[in-house]
């Protein structure tokens, strides 16, 4: 059975898989096993990166705001849209992210994962996740672990994948 766990924020996703934890699914909080629970490390085997995440504002956008008038004058005002651009740009790379996953378990390489994102990344993912990943979810954490080690991440994590 083949575990993922994915780290994310706006600007970076990493797939990590857990490898030797045969034997993670033995026993529950009730009827222990006997066995010491395996520690499963975790092996990095997809990257993505969203580089417009580190630009500024004024890079993402290439036009100026449109103007509106005012109901009762001839005032100008400038268009502010519903979305920054970095909004917008950081909604894509949840697709993105989403996607990867996905295709992932459609093709069979990753049967159930945990997810770690940062907290306003994390409801970006919930959004676009469907019925069938949010079956295959376990748990997840609003905590950015994007940069950090496979060992601190994997510190993170319960001990039984």
């Amino acid at each position: 059975m083949s575990t993922w766990v994915v780290v994310a924020d706006e600007a970076r996703a990493r797939f990590l898989a857990v490898r030797d934890n045969s034997g993670a699914y033995r026993g529950s909080e009730i009827h222990p096993s006997s066995r010491p629970a395996p520690k499963g490390e975790l092996e990095e085997v997809v990257s993505l990166s969203n580089s417009a995440a580190r630009l500024a504002e004024s890079d993402l956008e290439t036009d100026r705001p449109g103007s509106t008038t005012d109901r009762k004058g001839d005032a100008m005002h400038a268009y502010e849209p519903a979305n920054s651009a970095r909004d917008v740009e950081a909604k894509r790379f949840a697709r993105e992210v989403i996607a990867e996953l996905d295709q992932a378990l459609q093709k069979g390489r990753v049967e159930r994962f945990y997810l770690m994102a940062a907290p306003s990344f994390l409801g970006l993912l919930r959004e676009e996740m469907g019925k069938g990943l949010q079956a295959k979810l376990v748990a997840d954490q609003a905590k950015d672990f994007s940069a950090r080690s496979p060992e601190e991440i994997r510190a993170a994590l319960p001990e039984r994948l």
